[in-house]
C-alpha cells in the first residue's frame, strides 16, 4: 500500500500527515478493512482522538480528510513503519 506524506496546519499548529492509498477494488471479497485497522492501531498506540476530529485543537493525532494527522513527526514515522 502506498502512503503519501505531507504536512498541514490545524489551528495554526503544524501536523505531519499520511494519506494511505487503498485500492478497494483490488481487495476482492476480503473482509478486512485497512482504514479501520489503522484507526484502531492509532487508538491503541496513541490513545483516543476526539469524536469531532480536527475541530478540537492541539490533539496528538486525528483521522480526517482521508488522512492521518500527527502532531509529532516521530508519531508519523512510527505509523509509516508499521503500515509500510
Amino acid at each position: 500500500m502506498e502512503l503519501e506524506l505531507s504536512q498541514g496546519r490545524v489551528y495554526g499548529s503544524r501536523y505531519y500527515t499520511v494519506k494511505p492509498v487503498i485500492n478497494w477494488w483490488d481487495r476482492g471479497y476480503s473482509t478486512s478493512n485497512p482504514w479501520r485497522d489503522m484507526v484502531q492501531w492509532c487508538i491503541d498506540t496513541f490513545g483516543p482522538t476526539p469524536i469531532d476530529g480536527v475541530f478540537t485543537p492541539s490533539k496528538q493525532w486525528y483521522a480526517n480528510d482521508s488522512r492521518f494527522w500527527f502532531l509529532n513527526e516521530s508519531d508519523r514515522t512510527m505509523f509509516v513503519l508499521r503500515w509500510s
